[in-house]
């Protein structure tokens, strides 16, 4: 229960983020895009492809939702492609496209050539669940620079990817890169507790549930609990990929 609710707040944290985010930008002119370029891109059976608008809070553009996710083109809105994100996915989710967003949308330094890539699970129109793997860059700016839109390029990766783990990868030069992981890592500085980030420093010092509790004066039964919430937070099955997760999110 306490995992829905938490979802649902973070649902509207996200939503809630991209109406701040569209009053930002509101007074913003945009430059010039390039419609042909998105209608002359070759698309595969599993894919499809869409731009979002956080100027208008909107879509305004797709192509192939309606088949690869089961949503028409009214149905297929900004609120639909943020809100369907699956729950257990979203907490992380919402950090990574906040601090994206962020960095865009501020830093002024929109790389023509650079993209996010991002995997996640999504809800169809009919509940069912699916992996995606999201390619995301800019498409339009502003004339002063500014992030207006981004196209988005999604794949169905079923079919090579079991695991309910979230990951993300910015693809630009070292200097874009750099600025960018401090914008995403100040969204995940919240996402522990400072117990659970106690223990998980714990585990990255190689100490066993025993020698944690010791250090922490608390029980190995309480320290057991916090391993597997934490390993339920990030969507982790094993201690190794607990660790690269804090990594990647830079919370160790």
């Amino acid at each position: 229960m306490e995992n829905n609710v938490n979802s649902k707040i973070t649902q509207e944290n996200l939503w809630q983020y991209a109406d701040d985010i569209s009053k930002y930008l509101q007074d913003k002119v945009v430059g010039q895009r390039n419609w042909n370029s998105l209608n002359d891109f070759p698309l595969l059976f599993k894919q499809a492809l869409y731009v979002m608008d956080w100027k208008k809070k909107s879509i305004s553009y797709q192509r192939n939702i309606d088949k690869l996710l089961g949503y028409d083109l009214k149905e297929f809105n900004m609120e639909t492609a943020l809100r369907r994100i699956h729950p257990d996915d979203i907490p992380v989710v919402s950090r990574v496209i906040k601090g994206t967003v962020h960095h865009y949308v501020h830093s002024r330094t929109v790389e023509p050539d650079s993209y996010l890539t991002l995997t996640y699970r999504f809800l169809k129109k009919d509940n069912s669940t699916i992996k995606l793997l999201r390619q995301t860059g800019a498409f339009e700016v502003s004339d002063r620079g500014e992030f207006i839109s981004n196209w988005s390029l999604i794949t169905v990766i079923d079919f090579i990817s079991n695991n309910n783990q979230v990951e993300w990868h910015l693809n630009t030069n070292e200097v874009d890169f750099q600025k960018f992981k401090d914008n995403v890592y100040r969204e995940f500085k919240d996402f522990f507790s400072p117990r659970e980030l106690l223990v998980i420093h714990g585990i990255n010092k190689g100490l066993k549930s025993l020698e944690i509790a010791k250090e922490l004066s608390i029980s190995k039964l309480t320290v057991d609990t916090h391993r597997k919430n934490i390993l339920r937070k990030c969507g982790c099955s094993n201690k190794e990929q607990l660790l690269n997760f804090c990594a990647a999110n830079g919370i160790i």
